[in-house]
């Protein structure tokens, strides 16, 4: 009997907590799992971080590199790694953050064109408080193909990306 696989991801903040809930419920485009916040390129994780984690977890890293200090993630990762509990790490870089990756994967020219927001300062907090974030989404064409698709060219690329182990194939293709 094989055992059932937990995936628990990371990421840097309440509007990516709110894109990735979207992607994973409402549109159905990458793998279900746990979404809590926490920046793996500011902050190191603790055994009480992970602690409360099922056996057999798949860890997503979600991250921006807009800002080049990998030594934090080098740690936790080589951490995570060896938690027993952890099965795999997966890293997802945002080339160079979130509204980036969103302007990539979606036919729009700015960001605020996606929430209707009237700035980019606007921007974070219209996403999070959007209520047809996916209906938003489809509006501009969101392509899962095109979103989380880039390696970094700065220091990041020796982390690669792991974002097609985490995304649904589409039915019939």
């Amino acid at each position: 009997m094989r055992r059932q696989i937990y995936y628990q991801y990371f990421v840097e903040g309440e509007d990516e907590i709110k894109l990735l809930n979207v992607l994973k419920s409402d549109i159905g485009c990458i793998t279900a799992g746990k979404v809590d916040k926490f920046n793996p390129v500011q902050k190191n994780f603790t055994s009480a971080r992970i602690r409360t984690l099922k056996p057999n977890t798949v860890i997503i890293l979600i991250y921006d590199t807009d800002v080049e200090k990998i030594e934090i993630l080098q740690k936790n990762i080589a951490f995570l790694e060896r938690q027993t509990a952890i099965k795999e790490v997966f890293c997802i870089p945002q080339v160079k953050n979130l509204e980036e990756e969103l302007m990539r994967a979606c036919q729009i020219r700015s960001i605020e064109e996606l929430t209707g927001s009237t700035s980019k300062k606007d921007y974070k907090r219209d996403i999070i408080s959007c209520t047809n974030l996916d209906t938003r989404l489809k509006k501009c064409n969101f392509d899962i193909q095109k979103f989380w698709q880039c390696i970094p060219k700065n220091g990041f690329y020796i982390f690669g990306n792991d974002a097609e182990k985490i995304k649904k194939k589409k039915a019939g293709g």
